[in-house]
């Protein structure tokens, strides 16, 4: 019996849920579907294309950026910046209600800007500020919720590395997409700092006012301490837009500065601390690109059996609005992000609906940035969701339906976000017409 493109895909699509249910690693759950896929389209003569499709991939020039980021974030963090950063932020947010909360969305938004990696910014901001939190009192839900929601503006603030991700797959500019993620990344962090201090103001349960104050001179000390990171951000960032180098020439420019601040600033370049940047860094560059590789091998049976043009020409054959069909996209993708890690969803969606969103006449970089924005709640949506799981590992003793119960309302905000993004395209598109 020969079966249809439309049934070997579907087959192909729940076989990797099953896969990922059992909790499979997810590269091999995405290859052994996609290699499974490739033989019942085009028999033993289709598994040629899987060296050809993970060499291609992988070979693409964007992806050079994203361990070198990855290495610059690993080199600051061992200096003790994310302590540094909850403090700087503690001292200025002290007399705000829910001043704990709002200094750990303010430190993981800085954070953020230096490591690209989400769960980096939950391990490290969360294992201070959460204990911190709870013993003064917050809320268990509340204290959590305030990290885990905010370590994903690594996301979206640049240097991002989903944003890396998405220029490898489309072609699109990665310092344009940089800049396109400033103005909704410092908004989403302004609405969960907005959201922290409305709810500590209205129940003062959760939050409790410690009473705790700094003089002048201790804040601008604070900030002293976190201004050569800053500097840093600010030279790499600059380089960009500037057009001084590419975002992978800046990647390489600021991951050799960040070794010389950890050195001579910090004081925190000993053998320990090089033995574990590079073997973090490895870690991390090794887990993301197997997924990039294993998820383009994925994308290349969906390519065979023509998803992407059939899905395009029963988009554009619809007869609704295509801001109808842009939020029902949306609501698909907040549903597959509760079974899907955010980056193997991204490179698997993306080849499939940008050629969809650009026949509908939306901006492949908008999109681009939305799209990220709506991954973010893959990584704070049960039961996939990894700054849930690296919150409850860096504080074990949190109850892992008290950190889900906290990130609900985080989900609300991102999802509003989202609705803005669509009715203003300006906020992410706005930026990268003027910088770049």
């Amino acid at each position: 019996m020969i079966l249809s493109h439309g049934l070997i895909v579907a087959l192909a699509v729940v076989l990797l849920l099953v896969l990922i249910a059992v909790r499979t690693p997810i590269f091999i759950a995405l290859s052994v579907s996609g290699i499974t896929g490739l033989l019942c389209l085009s028999g033993f003569d289709g598994l040629k294309l899987v060296p050809l499709a993970m060499g291609a991939q992988l070979q693409e020039y964007a992806l050079v950026a994203a361990p070198l980021y990855i290495l610059l974030g690993e080199a600051l963090a061992v200096t003790g910046l994310g302590r540094d950063l909850f403090a700087a932020a503690h001292r200025w947010f002290t007399r705000v209600p829910g001043g704990l909360g709002a200094s750990a969305v303010a430190s993981s938004t800085l954070f953020g800007a230096m490591s690209g990696v989400s769960i980096s910014s939950v391990a490290l901001i969360g294992r201070m500020a959460v204990p911190e939190m709870l013993s003064r009192g917050y809320k268990p839900g509340f204290a959590a919720g305030s990290v885990a929601a905010s370590g994903a503006l690594a996301m979206l603030i640049p240097p991002s590395l989903m944003f890396i991700l998405y220029a490898s797959v489309t072609g699109e500019s990665v310092a344009s997409l940089f800049a396109g993620g400033i103005v909704p990344g410092l908004l989403l962090a302004a609405l969960m700092i907005g959201y922290v201090v409305v709810r500590a103001k209205l129940n003062p349960s959760s939050a409790p006012r410690d009473g705790e104050t700094f003089s002048w001179r201790e804040r601008w000390a604070a900030i002293a301490k976190i201004t050569p990171a800053l500097v840093l951000i600010a030279l790499v960032l600059g380089s960009i837009y500037t057009g001084f180098a590419t975002p992978t020439e800046a990647a390489a420019i600021g991951a050799l500065l960040a070794f010389a601040v950890t050195g001579l600033v910090y004081r925190k370049l000993g053998w320990a601390n090089l033995k574990l940047i590079f073997a973090s860094t490895a870690t991390v560059s090794a887990a993301m690109l197997a997924i990039v590789g294993s998820a383009f091998v994925f994308t290349q049976m969906l390519v065979v059996a023509r998803v992407p043009e059939n899905l395009t020409d029963f988009v554009v054959g619809l007869d609704v609005h295509p801001y109808v069909v842009l939020i029902g996209i949306m609501l698909v993708l907040i549903l597959l992000g509760c079974l899907v890690d955010a980056a193997s969803l991204l490179l698997v969606v993306t080849p499939i609906l940008v050629p969809a969103i650009e026949e509908l006449g939306f901006d492949p970089l908008w999109f681009g940035v939305l799209l990220v924005v709506n991954l973010e709640m893959a990584v704070i949506t049960p039961p996939v969701g990894l700054n849930l799981y690296t919150m409850k590992s860096v504080v074990p003793e949190l109850d892992l339906g008290e950190i889900f119960k906290g990130i609900a309302p985080y989900l609300i905000i991102e999802f509003a976000l989202i609705l803005l993004m669509i009715a203003v395209p300006g906020t992410a598109t706005y930026l990268p017409s003027v910088i770049t």
